[in-house]
């Protein structure tokens, strides 16, 4: 089982941040990139979500090194089972295993959400850095260091990466924006699918 070993802010805070310390980065992905996401999610049997968390790993990765972090997700019990993503690059962790760490790191947290009935705030009690949501809502409700939130947007998939400003320098944020569709790209080319099946045989 992998353990979360990596810090991705520039600096520790102890508490929440306030609405005045938020600051948004929008960057929303082309309209060929988002083909490109949902053509490599039907080919790779794999969900949106998938494909965006791992593809932050690798942008973390590429930003700011490898390990691995810690990423709650709204509906996770957050004192107790925040996911651990891989930040790795593919001479480490080929973007096929990525893709099948990240699905399997998806599907516990839903399972842990049924099994326990947790409650759908993710904000509650933070103990990651980062908090992953696919869906519109207000970017400037944080009480994480970082936030993405993915959502559609018309013909593209917008990512707006809330962050304290406190914890981040800005242009930290800009390169992970930055090399996010790097990554995406990089695990769709490099993927090969169905990745479920692949993930099955490294099972057995």
């Amino acid at each position: 089982m992998m353990r979360a070993n990596f810090q991705v802010a520039d600096y520790d805070v102890v508490d929440a941040p306030q609405r005045d310390d938020v600051a948004v980065f929008a960057a929303p992905l082309s309209v060929v990139l988002t083909q490109e996401l949902d053509g490599a999610s039907a080919a790779l049997g794999l969900s949106a979500e998938d494909l965006i968390v791992a593809a932050l790993g690798r942008a973390i990765a590429r930003t700011i090194g490898p390990g691995v972090v810690a990423v709650d997700r709204p509906g996770l019990s957050l004192s107790a089972h925040p996911m651990a993503i891989p930040c790795l690059g593919p001479d480490q962790l080929s973007a096929t295993e990525m893709l099948a760490q990240v699905h399997q790191a998806l599907a516990t947290s839903s399972r842990e959400r049924i099994m326990h009935d947790v409650s759908e705030d993710a904000a509650a009690q933070p103990l990651s850095e980062i908090l992953f949501t696919y869906g519109a809502g207000d970017p400037t409700q944080l009480r994480h260091a970082l936030r993405l939130s993915a959502y559609r947007d018309g013909d593209v998939l917008a990512l707006d990466w809330s962050y304290d400003t406190r914890s981040f320098e800005p242009y930290t944020v800009q390169e992970l924006a930055e090399q996010f569709p790097y990554a995406l790209i990089e695990l769709t080319s490099e993927a090969m699918g169905p990745v479920l099946v692949t993930e099955m045989a490294f099972a057995h």
